[in-house]
């Protein structure tokens, strides 16, 4: 689990707010092995050194401290964290938020079901610095329900209910610096992997989130709304509630890989503009995927093409008979 954490002076409510996170990570349920990386984004007196400040020692179990030479920002320390993570799922928060009981084991459960998901994330509850419930969210849980939320109303996801997939994270670089995009780099991110990939939500609010004067969304309001509407624009063009999963399942069926070897695929197409070996009738469904590029298939007669299996991490059968050359543009 990810947790950004930049202390100014006098950091008495930070530190209890600190406790209170941790405490709501400590007591869930995981299924294998864990930790709490707290990501200290050069706050002028070390986290680490606060310990005592912060609980018991016992409160620090699982905790690993890694601490930024000066304050870089939010998507410097998040992606520092997705750098040094070790385990194949990533949740994160804020240090001031907090999770209900049973929030990861739920979640846990939709990959258990599900090979073909990357992200799940949860509804939340939005309370005050005493705890006191302002209002309470809770989205679509269905594949296409998210992406209509998406365009519809905003971000799908609220940014410390979610657990994901660390290969999918990382393959897709993980949060923007784009100027463009700051303030809302967990929509501009979220706008990308959907794109390409399975989401599911829990319908309950198992996440509390504090709504502050220091949050991003009360002091950069104007910007990140104007930044949030060029995400949507981009996003809304591409038609995703009608192209996405029918056209990744239909990529997956014509490999005979899983759905989430396809998002890799076609992201990896997508993004690095690659020329790959494929059947005939994988041509369709990526041209569906990427109305934003140029996909053509030619005679499988040039060598010079990447290997589905670096792009996927396993070979993918193709019959010699059936074979094109995709190039993206």
């Amino acid at each position: 689990m990810l947790l950004p954490v930049y202390f100014r002076q006098g950091a008495d409510q930070e530190s209890r707010f600190l406790r209170r996170a941790i405490e709501s990570v400590q007591r869930q349920t995981y299924p294998g092995p864990h930790e709490i990386l707290i990501i200290d984004d050069g706050s002028p007196t070390p986290i680490e050194t606060l310990r005592m400040q912060i609980g018991p020692a016992e409160l620090f179990e699982n905790v690993r401290f890694i601490r930024t030479s000066r304050n870089n920002g939010l998507v410097n320390a998040l992606n520092f964290g997705l750098n040094e993570s070790r385990y194949p799922f990533i949740a994160r928060m804020d240090h001031d938020d907090r999770w209900s009981p049973g929030k990861i084991a739920k979640q846990f459960a939709l990959f258990s079901a599900d090979p073909d998901l990357s992200i799940s994330a949860t509804g939340m509850t939005l309370v005050d610095s005493s705890s006191k419930v302002l209002e309470t969210h809770v989205r679509p849980g269905d594949w296409s329900g998210i992406l209509n939320f998406f365009i519809d109303v905003g971000c799908p996801f609220p940014h410390g209910s979610v657990l994901a997939r660390r290969d999918v994270w990382r393959l897709l670089g993980g949060y923007s610096h784009d100027p463009s995009t700051a303030h809302c780099e967990d929509y501009a991110l979220w706008g990308i992997w959907l794109r390409f990939f399975k989401p599911a939500m829990v319908e309950e609010a198992l996440y509390d989130y504090t709504v502050s004067d220091h949050s991003v969304s009360s002091a950069h309001r104007s910007q990140q709304a104007s930044a949030s509407g060029q995400v949507n624009a981009r996003f809304r063009a591409l038609d995703p509630v009608q192209r996405v999963p029918a056209s990744l399942m239909a990529l997956a069926e014509a490999f005979g890989i899983s759905v989430l070897e396809a998002g890799k695929l076609a992201y990896s197409l997508w993004a690095f503009r690659m020329s790959v070996r494929a059947p005939v009738a994988a041509v369709s469904p990526l041209r569906q995927l990427m109305p934003d590029r140029i996909v053509m298939g030619h005679p499988d007669r040039d060598r010079s093409v990447v290997e589905v299996e670096r792009l996927i991490g396993r070979p993918a059968p193709i019959e010699e008979r059936d074979a094109v050359r995709v190039q993206v543009l």
